[in-house]
């Protein structure tokens, strides 16, 4: 039971037909209150999936680094004392060698780039304008940056979701819109992190299509945000989105 409607009149008759009226009134509130429940009740639980998933990428990030990465360090060390010992540098076994060490170097920087993905250890250690810029340096499309950040960290939830948003939208802009410049924009205001991502390709994305983009969207209204998309055909692609700083209700 959701409650009960308590309904008074100075009238000694109450007009024909109220009772009805007042029960179909309390369906309706009563029906509100249910969506309004279950609405919040989908919002904690998205918050709780993306909550789950970054933590498991930051376990998985940690154990490549203290594991396989340090692993591949060490064999590399080891192949360069063998080569020292070599009399003969210009041998076959050399040149082995060698082939052996350049698909270790290669190697080990293709985990370097798996593990970024995971989950980037500079937006851990510096925050998200230094992830951002390494965004920047490392998209393959020209990025205009225009952030006025403050020092300090925002909260880790919003840097993640900002971090993401970004990398997806220059990953799309690269392989699907072929655009020529993107600008990114990233500011605060009244306790919301805005941040624009603009491009000057083909337009068309549509979120509702099972793009990267229905990813980034329940990511961001799990913690409270919006994320819109402008993208008309031939006109580039805009995504825009706020972030409270503020942590949603408890109650959600």
């Amino acid at each position: 039971m959701w409650g009960f409607v308590l309904a008074a009149s100075p009238l000694e008759v109450l007009p024909a037909g109220i009772e009805w009226r007042l029960a179909d009134f309390t369906d309706l509130v009563a029906t509100a209150i249910a969506n309004a429940d279950s609405s919040a009740q989908l919002t904690a639980s998205r918050a709780r999936v993306v909550a789950q998933a970054d933590a498991s990428r930051r376990r998985t990030e940690r154990d490549l680094h203290d594991g396989v990465q340090q692993r591949l360090v060490a064999v590399r060390l080891e192949l360069r004392l063998a080569e020292t010992l070599l009399t003969d540098p210009t041998s076959e076994l050399a040149a082995q060698l060698a082939h052996v060490g350049k698909g270790l170097d290669d190697t080990f920087q293709d985990l370097l780039q798996v593990a970024r993905g995971i989950h980037p250890a500079i937006l851990s250690q510096g925050g998200l304008g230094p992830a951002l810029r390494s965004l920047a340096r490392r998209s393959p499309v020209p990025v205009e940056l225009d952030l006025r950040l403050p020092a300090t960290r925002l909260p880790e939830r919003v840097e993640v979701a900002a971090y993401y948003v970004t990398s997806e939208c220059l990953n799309n802009a690269a392989k699907h819109a072929h655009a020529r410049v993107v600008a990114v924009s990233a500011e605060i205001r009244d306790d919301v992190l805005e941040l624009t991502v603009r491009d000057d390709g083909v337009g068309g994305a549509e979120p509702r299509r099972g793009s990267g983009l229905i990813g980034l969207v329940d990511r961001v209204e799990a913690i409270g945000g919006r994320l819109t998309v402008g993208s008309p055909p031939g006109g580039g692609t805009t995504v825009d989105v706020r972030l409270p700083l503020a942590a949603p209700s408890p109650d959600l």
